[in-house]
């Protein structure tokens, strides 16, 4: 897919991951459109792209965990007559803790932006799609979309769901001018682990945690040679791991977690 003068929505963009994509697809000399929560730091990043790279950006302020935000930001691109080209699901969250740890709408919330927010724009799009020569949608899951991860579960089922939901659209879409993608990161410098963390963990870096940077242009090389997900980091632990019942798998990941958030 030719890149220059797209237009890219890129929700989760003050930050982390989807900071890096912005920047990496206005390189490419594509348009982007920013969404996030933090106002001040998406227009401090949109006012860069634009002196650095001379491409348009857009800041839209939007709490996506919000039950009707993503409809809201739809209507209001229309209003202001912004077209988009390819969507880029990445704002997300988890709590790491005991389940019972974190209320049930911290949960209500994850579900939301995880999930719902994720497939709402996907549909809402999807017919605006249909009508360009070329469009996509990168969805971000995570190295738990693989397995299921105690002390996180919730997070966990909300990227399994990425994933499936992700590669049902792949199937439906193949042979069209939609291209749909999964990015599976693992261990990613951001300031995910921050709002994740119980007070009992702090996440330190290691040889396998890449940088967001590095994750974003592994996601968007993997998406340009049409591949339908790509894990970064842990692929090992991953693979190592189908060798192990599913039992035994919760138990390992179990008793990693236990020691780790010092229950």
């Amino acid at each position: 897919m030719n890149l220059a003068g797209k237009t890219v929505l890129i929700t989760g963009a003050s930050s982390g991951i989807g900071k890096s994509f912005a920047y990496l697809f206005a390189s490419k000399g594509s348009h982007v459109i920013l969404v996030a929560r933090s106002l001040a730091k998406m227009e401090e990043i949109a006012e860069d792209i634009r002196n650095t790279h001379k491409v348009e950006a857009y800041s839209y302020q939007k709490d996506l965990s919000a039950n009707s935000a993503s409809q809201e930001l739809y209507d209001q691109l229309k209003t202001d007559g912004r077209e988009v080209d390819i969507l880029v699901n990445n704002a997300g969250f988890g709590k790491w803790g005991r389940f019972e740890d974190f209320s049930m709408e911290d949960y209500r919330s994850m579900i939301q932006l995880n999930v719902n927010a994720l497939m709402d724009l996907c549909y809402l799009f999807l017919e605006d799609f249909k009508k360009k020569a070329e469009a996509g949608i990168i969805n971000v899951g995570s190295t738990a979309s693989f397995i299921p991860v105690p002390y996180s579960s919730v997070y966990a089922a909300t990227k399994h769901f990425v994933l499936s939901f992700t590669e049902g659209l792949v199937g439906e879409l193949e042979g069209t001018n939609i291209k749909v993608f999964c990015l599976c990161p693992g261990g990613t410098e951001s300031n995910f682990a921050t709002v994740a963390n119980s007070n009992n963990y702090q996440q330190n870096a290691s040889p396998e945690m890449k940088s967001s940077d590095e994750v974003a242009q592994i996601g968007l090389d993997a998406f340009q040679s049409s591949k339908h997900y790509v894990i970064t980091g842990r692929k090992g632990q991953l693979n190592m791991m189908k060798l192990f019942s599913r039992k035994r798998v919760i138990d390992m990941i179990a008793n990693y977690w236990k020691e780790r958030l010092g229950l």
